[in-house]
């Protein structure tokens, strides 16, 4: 498992470090999870999304949030159906902890 989640970080872009995914098998499927930076949160007002590349958007989430529902307080998940290839574009909706306003961050999932 441990050599599926170094590949995939391996084929992910991403210019300022934010984020990476990890990816682990379940009964469902591939489960991919967005890891923040240390000092970054994941906006959870405007879920992270999967960008496929045949135009289907699939969203990350997780019920653990911050008190006023703003932040995920723990990574957000996104299960991949079988079949269905971790391809595609991640945007995501990041803050750096101390600042007022949220920044776009992408990675590209090869």
């Amino acid at each position: 498992m441990l050599g599926l989640t170094l590949s995939l970080i391996g084929c992910a872009r991403d210019s300022d470090q934010a984020l990476r995914v990890e990816q682990s098998r379940s009964p469902e499927g591939m489960r991919l999870t967005l890891i923040a930076q240390h000092s970054i949160k994941i906006n959870a007002q405007l879920k992270p999304s999967l960008e496929l590349k045949d135009g289907t958007t699939l969203r990350f989430d997780t019920p653990h949030l911050t008190a006023d529902s703003s932040y995920f307080t723990a990574p957000p998940e996104l299960v991949l159906p079988a079949g269905v290839p971790a391809q595609g574009k991640i945007r995501a909706s990041v803050c750096d902890s101390g600042q007022a306003y949220c920044r776009l961050a992408t990675l590209t999932l090869k």
